[in-house]
């Protein structure tokens, strides 16, 4: 029997791929879910054309986030944080300078993600010992399932679409504003490095006959269900006689001998451990997770490894010109266009940014900052929302912190816990200082201004855009992998997420780490 450890989109990736050739597949998860009443609300919203919503349902669905100058301190989803819950319990931690977190729930981080999907570059692969073009059949395969919105247009010089199934979703007017000047300028900005087109969001265009209303409650959770998440994965894969879905169950450790694999786990409902054996087993519990137990089970305690980490950045842009309008405009609220920048006196890899235009987070924030005043200046902020833009960038690992990380062993009855701290780069801030004023400086052709001043550099970790502490290699050392994400000291242990990055390109991390599980778990083979 293989086992799959994890339901994040690492984990159904690999559960595709084994199941499409004829394996036999259980996955093992903690897989907490949303709370049964917030499901039920969900569920009568989805059931409800969206001019019959219960304003009182949609501001329950609202609860919980907070957003402020320094961006949203924690994504909720239905109002909900069971992505984020149990953790303290089965991967303790401690950490200093760190925003890093791991997940027990079903569908891991695809609860809450941005939906944002593109390709890496082989220029960001370089120190890879896969190529790009070693994953482009495993991009396909992942969007033959997973749907997605996308445009034809400049982005796909450099970033493939990889499917010819994907749908178009309406932007909003900033957005058509934004891309309209841009076109106007394009080949001024070609030359000045940048490439950019709409978004590429991981989004279907209907399920169960209902359709994308623009509702603009994307942030908080789609209640049509249309932003993918791979615990919709997980729910199609049941339907196939080859795989079974166990929950409610946390491993702890591996071990092999005599060609097979055995699986030490617990209970996350009852005190009780149990002992599973298998062919082969495919991790896929996400960074954290995923390097406590490979620690665990090695018994490595105390042993410094490193996480890598894409820096995430928060820059306000100022448009000189408004869009009237946009507080009461039907619109999507994830990220609408994608810029990326090439242009090596900042980065020898890719600058990735993600321009998101208005929604109603922007209000509660003004009226944090403003406090009882806001009321005398609401026409003022309403005029400053009509023009504001909000980038969230990403840098290639090279010009990131890192994370250190070790496993302190059990004391007393206790169970190991991870021990964090961010490490900073001199060279991430010196990057985004001058990423500044290269926009500042092609403000003419963004028709924006970027609000320097207002610049929000996070903790290691608060993109989630992190992995590497067993990076793929040739020839791989103690905790280093092959190119089939097996640890040095194992031949049926897979790991199938971003542990096994030998870095982390500026671009969108979800995409690459399911063609990446996809392609691990495709060269299978258990005659051998």
């Amino acid at each position: 029997m293989i086992y799959i450890i994890g339901s994040g989109p690492s984990g159904v990736s690999s559960a595709v791929a084994l199941v499409r050739m004829g394996y036999k597949v259980t996955m093992l998860d903690a897989g907490l879910e949303l709370e049964p009443d917030r499901k039920e609300m969900v569920r009568q919203l989805a059931d409800q054309d969206s001019a019959d919503w219960d304003k009182r349902s949609v501001e329950r669905l609202k609860e919980n986030m907070r957003s402020g100058v320094a961006g949203i301190p924690l994504k909720y989803v239905y109002g909900s944080s069971f992505p984020y819950r149990e953790t303290e319990i089965y991967i303790p931690r401690e950490g200093k300078n760190v925003a890093l977190m791991p997940s027990l729930a079903k569908g891991g981080f695809s609860n809450v993600w941005g939906a944002t999907i593109l390709p890496y570059l082989a220029d960001d692969m370089a120190n890879w010992p896969i190529a790009l073009d070693d994953l482009a059949p495993h991009y396909q395969a992942v969007l033959s399932f997973m749907n997605f919105t996308a445009a034809k247009d400049d982005l796909e010089q450099r970033f493939p679409l990889y499917s010819d199934t994907y749908r178009t979703v309406n932007p909003s007017q900033q957005a058509q504003a934004l891309i309209a000047d841009l076109k106007r300028h394009r080949d001024q900005l070609r030359a000045e490095g940048f490439l950019f087109g709409y978004s590429r969001l991981a989004v279907a265009s209907q399920r169960h006959r209902r359709e994308c209303v623009h509702c603009g409650l994307c942030m908080y959770g789609c209640p049509y269900n249309l932003i993918y998440n791979s615990a919709l994965t997980v729910d199609e894969l049941k339907k196939h006689p080859n795989f079974t879905y166990i929950k409610d169950v946390v491993v702890q450790k591996l071990s092999e001998s005599h060609g097979r694999v055995r699986i030490e786990a617990r209970s996350r409902l009852r005190p009780e451990t149990f002992i599973l054996d298998a062919s082969r087993v495919y991790v896929a519990a996400g960074v954290l997770s995923t390097t406590r137990l490979l620690l665990d089970s090695m018994e490595a305690y105390d042993q410094p490894l490193t996480i890598k980490d894409s820096q995430y950045f928060l820059l306000p842009l100022l448009r000189y010109k408004g869009v009237p309008g946009v507080t009461d405009e039907k619109l999507h609220t994830l990220a609408q266009v994608f810029i990326e920048i090439f242009d090596d006196d900042l980065s020898e890899q890719s600058i990735h940014l993600q321009v998101y235009t208005y929604n109603d987070l922007y209000q509660q924030a003004i009226r944090r900052l403003l406090g009882p005043s806001y009321v005398l200046f609401r026409s003022l902020s309403n005029a400053f929302m009509e023009r504001l833009l909000l980038i969230q960038g990403y840098l290639h690992s090279d010009l990131s912190p890192t994370i250190s990380v070790k496993l302190e062993a059990p004391k007393n009855g206790s169970a190991s816990k991870l021990l964090l701290e961010g490490r900073e780069n001199k060279r991430t801030k010196e990057t985004l200082r001058k990423l500044a004023i290269k926009l500042r400086k092609n403000r003419s052709s963004f028709k924006a201004i970027p609000i320097w001043p207002l610049m929000k550099i996070s903790q290691p970790g608060r993109g989630f855009h992190s992995g590497g502490t067993f990076p793929m290699r040739r020839r791989p050392e103690v905790f280093e992998t092959d190119t089939l994400g097996r640890p040095v000291g194992f031949e049926k242990v897979h790991v199938v997420d971003s542990t096994v990055f030998p870095s982390i390109p500026a671009s969108t991390i979800t995409l690459s780490i399911m063609a990446n599980a996809h392609r691990i778990a495709s060269a299978c083979d258990e005659s051998v």
